[in-house]
């Protein structure tokens, strides 16, 4: 092979030497290493409660705390929670934050779950986050109070309950072993209209509990008892209306029911998204029910086309 040029040959070494002097030399780091961290936190957090608290103190380690705030912190904290915690960290005057990760930090106090960790502003600052133990739903009180009736139109009223994302309500009539009549329905509001939910004069009280935005739920309440009279009943029941595409039912206070079942005069009806009554075959929920040519939900009998139906309507 050709030797290249003793001419070629510095120019070669030039470019070699103004290669090497286009990266720039590491900066030996004079700083000290902050070191590993130890902290002990504490807090104060209960299901129910609209805020928290948390304290975070150094144990070891050149640094200090700058602040430690909840960042999923919502208008009330549920049973099932886990409170997230950021918290920031100032390495001492001429340290430095040498390594993140959860190898580079002990905890006390109580019981924190690491989550993650990083380094800002050239080393001085390191943001750390970690999660507490779940909020025990035990803690939180979900039992609603106020449950009263107007007796004037037979609508149920209870005190508003700030932690509740809604309320399940049942209709119930004084008899011994009688869980509830009807359906459970769920609202966000504190109070429910029952005045076209009486099957018949009597005793009636109702029950309610409170569920919260994790699906925990209270106690049944129950409520004082009303005296609905057949007076009672004329005056707040619906009637029925034969319209263009079939019959519905207008309440007294010009709503109706739809989409789902109605109990009317001790039966139950389906009525469909329009509102109008359904004859028929009716799929529910995975079962099957038939109501006749009058609307009325058949139970305990056979159907027109052979088929056996049990107490609760459904198909067997």
């Amino acid at each position: 092979m050709k030797k290249p040029s003793l001419q070629k040959r510095a120019a070669l070494l030039a470019l070699a030497f103004s290669a090497l002097t286009a990266f720039p030399a590491f900066a030996k780091e004079e700083r000290e290493p902050v070191g590993r961290i130890t902290l002990t936190i504490s807090a104060d957090v209960q299901a129910g409660d609209s805020t928290g608290y948390i304290d975070v103190s150094v144990d070891e380690g050149d640094c200090s705390v700058d602040s430690a705030d909840f960042v999923n912190e919502k208008e009330y904290w549920v049973g099932g929670d886990k409170p997230k915690v950021e918290i920031w960290l100032s390495a001492d005057n001429d340290c430095y934050f040498n390594k993140s990760g959860r190898s580079a930090f002990t905890f006390k106090g109580d019981k924190v779950k690491y989550v993650s960790s990083s380094t800002k502003y050239d080393k001085e600052a390191l943001v750390l986050t970690v999660t507490l133990e779940k909020l025990d739903e035990d803690d939180e009180d979900l039992d609603v109070s106020g449950l009263s009736w107007d007796e004037d139109n037979g609508i149920a009223h209870w005190d508003h309950l700030n932690i509740a994302k809604c309320y399940r309500v049942r209709l119930c009539r004084y008899s011994t072993g009688e869980d509830g009549i009807g359906s459970t329905y769920t609202v966000t509001e504190n109070s429910f209209n029952f005045s076209n939910k009486f099957p018949k004069a009597g005793s009636y009280y109702f029950k309610v509990k409170a569920v919260d935005s994790k699906n925990n739920a209270g106690e049944w309440q129950d409520s004082s008892y009303i005296e609905v009279t057949k007076e009672d009943l004329e005056a707040w029941k619906g009637h029925w209306v034969s319209g263009e595409k079939g019959w519905w039912y207008s309440y007294s206070n010009g709503s109706y029911p739809r989409d789902g079942w109605q109990y009317i005069d001790s039966k139950w009806y389906y009525f469909d998204q329009e509102g109008y009554m359904k004859t028929g075959w009716i799929e529910w929920e995975g079962k099957l029910y038939f109501c006749d040519e009058s609307g009325a939900m058949l139970s305990s009998t056979v159907t027109p086309d052979g088929f056996t139906v049990g107490e609760d309507g459904a198909r067997q």
